[in-house]
């Protein structure tokens, strides 16, 4: 009688152990999830239990798994308003000359731009002074 209960538990502990043989690699997909702190690990773990018998369950749930959770960016851009036209002194300046050739009104222009594009034009005063160098 001892020895029949001792083979009876032996053979239990070797059928725990081959049923987790087993388990373990079926619910690989729902182990990694839980591992990697994935958002959606209960839902990779109801497609591993329910169809992870199929083989495209188990590589369904094991690419959700293995995937990267989607992150947002969310990108900021605060640049300052511009400054109020009458903030500086090119407000009602005039670049045009009297008599100026076809040249002087290029480097005119020229001036004119770089002005604007390091910002102490507005784009109003911009083209009002560009108008009046061209007229």
């Amino acid at each position: 009688m001892w020895y029949h209960h001792y083979h009876g538990g032996w053979l239990w502990g070797l059928g725990w152990g081959f049923t987790f043989l087993l388990l373990f690699p079926y619910f690989l997909p729902t182990i990694v999830a839980v591992l990697r702190r994935k958002a959606s690990s209960l839902g990779i773990f109801l497609l591993n239990l329910f169809l992870g018998w199929t083989f495209i369950g188990w590589v369904g749930a094991l690419i959700w798994a293995l995937s990267a959770d989607r992150r947002e960016t969310i990108i900021v851009n605060n640049n300052p308003p511009p400054p109020p036209p009458s903030s500086h002194s090119y407000t009602n300046v005039t670049m045009r000359k009297p008599g100026a050739t076809q040249q002087d009104k290029i480097d005119q222009l020229r001036q004119l731009k770089q002005l604007f594009d390091e910002g102490v034009l507005t784009e109003d005063e911009f083209i009002r002074q560009k108008a009046e160098i061209l007229r």
